[in-house]
């Protein structure tokens, strides 16, 4: 069996962390003024129920509904960040924790694949409607990530996070960001690669950008 191209590996890790990205941004935006990006949102639902995706892309329905992430990736990686930018970044780092701990735990992954595959089962997940499974995907998530010893603090607005349909949004984007944190690591992403691939992340988030995204 040849082994996989070095960039093709590089490529599928960054479009896991710009996954990653796009569903902290959002968790962020929800918690500050209460909206959030349909299309991208819908994508990070999808990534959620697609079971036997062959790539990142494929998960989200196409490298194009991963745009606000790759965007997000590049903010990042770029010069000074603000304070915004650092509460994402505590979001990434914050899902990766909690990608870990529920890797450690194949039962409680069991348990989540399970009740994900009985959410989609009747709907159509490729569908706009795919929003409303929010409930459904936050219902999981209270039921068992937010046990674990870990949980993830969501600053924002008072009167946003309050809200029951905020609430449920962001839950299940927190759960679409542990997600993408499998897809990162099943494709042998680690958290080094921040210290010393830094800048080849960047040029590859950038060239998809330039070379895949519609101008």
């Amino acid at each position: 069996m040849a082994d996989s191209n070095p960039d093709d590996t590089l490529r599928e890790q960054v479009l896991a962390l710009a996954g990653l990205c796009q569903a902290v941004s959002l968790v962020d935006s929800i918690a500050r003024t209460g909206t959030a990006e349909p299309e991208p949102f819908e994508a990070c639902l999808q990534s959620l129920f697609s079971f036997s995706a062959q790539t990142t892309a494929d998960a989200y329905g196409g490298v194009v509904k991963l745009e606000l992430g790759l965007r997000r990736l590049n903010d990042l990686l770029s010069g000074e960040r603000s304070q915004s930018d650092r509460e994402l970044v505590r979001y990434l780092i914050g899902a990766t924790q909690l990608q870990r701990q529920l890797e450690k735990q194949p039962d409680v992954a069991a348990i989540v694949r399970s009740r994900l595959e009985h959410s989609a089962k009747g709907a159509q997940v490729n569908s706009r409607n795919i929003s409303e499974l929010s409930p459904s995907i936050a219902a999981i998530y209270k039921d068992t990530i937010s046990h674990f010893k870990f949980r993830i603090k969501v600053n924002g607005s008072a009167q946003q996070l309050q809200n029951e349909h905020n609430a449920d949004r962001i839950r299940a984007l927190l759960m679409a960001a542990i997600r993408a944190g499998y897809l990162w690591r099943q494709q042998g992403g680690r958290r080094l690669h921040f210290l010393f691939k830094k800048q080849a992340i960047l040029r590859t988030a950038r060239d998809i950008l330039q070379r895949e995204i519609p101008h």
